[in-house]
């Protein structure tokens, strides 16, 4: 499979802060700072991007992708995992037990950072659990940052299907979370929250029908291959 130039070598460089934060964090919770400034470059980059820190630099992402993925039994995601309502229920579930943290840790900022300590440890348990069975990014499907993300940005940057799309199903092995873009020919863009512009199917369509903002994929893979 290919892959846009330098994304493997990113993911690869920001996978272990993963176990940097989860376990030292335990020790010194001052390391759940890194999850604060990391949520803060998503903000920023969202609403010129869309998804696309989900595809790149999201450390878990990248250590499912990268490291789990060795041990994961990769079944096909259940059909549980794109249900809008399920994903509701987490963000909900999830953004509640964050405020309620943060709240009670009064200022205190040890226990803020131990807040986004927390938070990255159950984060990373539920897609541990997801990933070894199903698809090793199976988690970043319902992740509530996922999920944030689409909402901010919900027609920044997206995955552009055009006419030519032959729906040979390529693009759904290639994609990290199992989205289909030939499903949305008949829109002509892929949904935002459904795409994490990791430009997987875009390098490896065979009939060259997609692309990213208007651009056609020739020009992107050539940059790419520069």
């Amino acid at each position: 499979m290919k892959e846009k130039k330098n994304r493997k070598y990113w993911q690869i460089a920001l996978a272990p802060l993963v176990p940097l934060v989860v376990v030292g964090g335990y020790f010194w919770p001052y390391l759940g700072y890194i999850v604060l400034a990391m949520l803060i470059f998503m903000l920023i980059l969202a609403p010129f991007r869309g998804r696309f820190y989900c595809g790149w630099f999201c450390a878990m992402g990248a250590f499912f992708e990268r490291i789990l993925s060795v041990v994961s039994r990769k079944r096909k995601m259940l059909p549980l995992f794109k249900e809008g309502w399920f994903k509701w229920s987490i963000f909900v579930l999830m953004m509640g037990l964050l405020t309620s943290r943060l709240v009670l840790a009064n200022g205190d900022p040890r226990k803020i950072g131990a807040a986004f300590v927390m938070m990255w440890t159950i984060s990373t348990g539920m897609a541990i659990g997801l990933g070894l069975v199903w698809k090793p990014r199976s988690w970043c499907s319902i992740c509530p940052m996922a999920l944030f993300q689409g909402l901010i940005a919900p027609r920044t940057y997206q995955l552009q299907v055009s006419e030519s799309c032959r729906e040979c199903g390529l693009c759904a092995k290639v994609c990290p979370i199992e989205t289909s873009p030939g499903m949305f020919k008949s829109i002509g863009v892929v949904k935002s929250a459904d795409c994490m512009r990791c430009g997987n199917c875009v390098v490896n369509c065979p009939g060259k029908a997609l692309s990213f903002a208007g651009q056609r994929q020739a020009s992107c893979e050539t940059s790419a291959e520069k």
